[in-house]
């Protein structure tokens, strides 16, 4: 570089720094006043006599050189850490430590910490902008650390998904879908049997609350079915001599059970929310969530010698009367259409409720259909509408339940 143009870089370098006005006026009147003391000077003037004293501290000789820090040493080093000589670093700290100061690098020291103590003095914006830009500093550092934890997709280096990548991370997604569904499907079926299994307890006590105030005789709107006359009991919403469920019905018009309690909350339609004071039955097959044993005439009493403490008197939903009644075929071994037709709750005459994986239960008897035609229709499953509405359970025996 020639020496015009180290004069040119120097000038251009002057150029970026510029003093303040209030500080090019101090150092004005420090000159003008023939680098006097200037008395009652300001706090800026103050540090302008400060700074000029140092700038005129003789330079030590040879036996004191090691008070400055040595330039030459720091360019050897180029980018390692700037470090004081011995000298200075034991003078720094005997000022630290409080000590008097009696050499000439001591008043140095002494010189330097009172300029840093003093500080620039900046203006009120000047100082809002300082801390804006500490803080975008501080939060920029925070997001660059949170990157490091965010998972990245695998992208190829040219910045374009590839097909393997694609492939890779469907086989993740399925994966983790293939655990975690079933387990939460698993957790949510579980509860849901829980809530079924409650209620089934609590139209127990319905039962036997009922029947405490009934002369012992479960529920029942009419004198019950015969298998003459051309009566049924699949009408349900009809009339209480055609229907049934209006057997059931009763626990709720006399306050011993609500809607809630006889609605199962796999049930989609079930029926929760009518007011059942001027109501008989529920209004359609989809609106009942349990079947209530048939009643035959005369009803049933809970504490009758000829009735096992078991006998069937409440199940989960029959699918078979449903089929009949859309005159689909028939499947006699097909599970409720509640819990996703992984089986049934029933419950007994004790109270009782057990959990049943099919519909047979364990003495062969099918929950869905009167003996009198289980035989004949696993003869010939694949007619439909054999039921016709008016048969009986041929005993006390013979779990039979509708709709």
């Amino acid at each position: 570089m020639t020496q015009d143009q180290s004069n040119d870089q120097a000038g251009q370098n002057d150029a970026d720094f510029q003093l303040s006005d209030a500080d090019q006026a101090a150092v004005d009147a420090y000159f003008e006043d023939g680098h006097s003391e200037i008395q009652d000077a300001d706090d800026r003037s103050m540090l302008v006599q400060r700074l000029m004293r140092l700038l005129d501290t003789p330079i030590p000789d040879d036996g004191q050189r090691d008070v400055r820090i040595d330039v030459a040493d720091l360019r050897a080093q180029n980018s390692h850490e700037t470090q004081l000589t011995a000298s200075s670093a034991s003078s720094v700290d005997d000022w630290m430590e409080g000590q008097k100061t009696i050499t000439q690098r001591d008043s140095v020291h002494a010189e330097l910490a009172g300029m840093v103590i003093t500080g620039a003095e900046y203006s009120q914006q000047e100082r809002d902008s300082l801390v804006n830009r500490t803080m975008a500093m501080l939060q920029d550092d925070i997001d660059q650390t949170e990157k490091r934890y965010i998972m990245d997709l695998p992208i190829s280096p040219g910045g374009r998904f590839r097909l393997a990548d694609l492939v890779s991370l469907a086989a993740t997604l399925l994966l983790v879908a293939s655990v975690a569904i079933p387990v939460m499907n698993g957790v949510r079926d579980r509860s849901m049997r829980a809530i079924c299994l409650d209620n089934m307890a609590t139209t127990g006590q319905a039962f036997g609350n009922y029947a405490g105030s009934n002369r012992d005789a479960l529920p029942m709107a009419t004198a019950g079915f015969g298998s003459s006359g051309g009566s049924t009991w699949m009408d349900v919403g009809t009339t209480p001599d055609r229907s049934n469920s209006s057997n059931l019905f009763v626990l709720i018009r006399t306050n011993h059970a609500t809607l809630e309690d006889l609605a199962c909350p796999t049930n989609p339609d079930a029926l929760v929310s009518v007011d059942p004071t001027d109501k008989q039955d529920w209004r359609s097959l989809d609106e009942i969530s349990y079947s209530y044993r048939i009643m035959p005439y005369g009803g049933i009493r809970v504490h009758d010698a000829d009735h096992p403490v078991r006998m069937v008197v409440l199940a989960d939903r029959s699918p078979v009367i449903r089929r009949i009644v859309a005159g689909q075929k028939v499947r006699p071994e097909e599970n409720t259409p509640n819990h996703n037709g992984t089986g049934q709750h029933v419950l007994g005459l004790d109270g009782s409720s057990v959990w049943h994986r099919d519909p047979v239960l364990d003495q062969g008897d099918n929950l869905w259909l009167p003996r009198s035609v289980e035989r004949a229709l696993y003869d010939a499953r694949d007619r439909a509408g054999i039921i016709q509405g008016n048969e009986l359970p041929s005993g006390p025996n013979d779990a039979f339940v509708a709709p």
